[in-house]
């Protein structure tokens, strides 16, 4: 093991620093009982500790989680929820922009229950209309952002990043499997609402199993479904689809036993996938003939 050296290149006649040779030192550490000069004590509660010992300490301390199993960290920011909020714009300004172009962005990405049928198997479009809106209401994707971005940012750091994916995706499937179920075969829908409103089920259950106040959040989830009813072209289908799956994806993970959290939490969200699909293949065959081609219906 090489050793630094600073300073002077001679070395005391006395007792010298394990970590500078050419530093007297007097003083022991508490664990490995190395001679350390002033510059590498780390005051412990009984006498000094050396940059290797606390290194090793550290590298040892189990690192502090959330109650859903999160990482804790001072500093986390909701990158995926920055991220997708992007994705989501950026889309925006193809179906925009394509529209000068002839180019139908929203219609090769948009979902219709007559995409999954016996006629035309194109499932992607399950997940890709959740980051389409409709070009001509701005209020479609600024709504929807803007509840991404409150609810996004309090939810991603308290489940963890891969969770907060896992709850994403699962409840915008959710809420296209509500539309195979729910809706005309050849209506298409647009829109991030089934995940937004996945987010608010997560957001509600999370609140409820930590104890926390969660009446604020049935008068949102209350307000906007009635919404979803009362205002035409939006999709009630996909909200409640959406809701109810991402309420299923924080119970498995707030009631995942901690002790072994991980394959807890992973069985439970691949049996909600396992089931989403499995209620997607047995749709199939309930869908009539498509005939695509109507205006979508909005996602709010």
């Amino acid at each position: 093991m090489s050793v630094p050296s600073y300073g002077s290149s001679e070395v005391p006649a006395g007792p010298s620093c394990f970590y500078h040779p050419d530093r007297p030192s007097y003083i022991r550490c508490q664990r490995c009982d190395r001679l350390i000069c002033t510059d590498c004590q780390t005051p412990a509660p009984v006498g000094f500790h050396c940059p290797g010992c606390l290194d090793e300490a550290r590298r040892r301390r189990p690192a502090q989680r959330t109650e859903f199993g999160a990482p804790l960290r001072a500093d986390e920011k909701p990158r995926l929820t920055y991220a997708v909020i992007a994705l989501c714009a950026v889309m925006y300004l193809l179906q925009w922009t394509a529209q000068t172009t002839g180019a139908n962005v929203t219609g090769y990405l948009s979902y219709a229950p007559a995409h999954t049928s016996q006629w035309l198997m194109e499932p992607w479009r399950m997940l890709t209309s959740a980051v389409l809106h409709s070009p001509a209401n701005v209020m479609h994707i600024g709504f929807n952002m803007l509840a991404l971005w409150i609810v996004g940012r309090v939810i991603e750091p308290a489940i963890g990043r891969l969770r907060y994916a896992a709850l994403l995706v699962l409840s915008a499937l959710g809420g296209s499997v509500a539309v195979l179920w729910l809706t005309e075969p050849n209506v298409p829908t647009v829109g991030a609402s089934g995940a937004v409103f996945g987010l608010f089920g997560s957001l509600f259950i999370l609140m409820r199993s930590s104890g926390a106040e969660s009446g604020g959040v049935i008068a949102l989830v209350a307000v906007n479904m009635a919404m979803s009813f009362i205002v035409p072209n939006i999709s009630w289908q996909g909200h409640l689809g959406g809701l109810v799956a991402g309420a299923l994806v924080a119970l498995v993970i707030a009631k995942a036993p901690r002790g072994r959290r991980v394959l807890w939490q992973t069985l439970g969200l691949a049996g909600i996938a396992v089931a989403l699909i499995a209620l997607t293949i047995v749709g199939i065959p309930l869908v009539n003939p498509p005939q695509l081609g109507q205006p979508p219906i909005l996602g709010f």
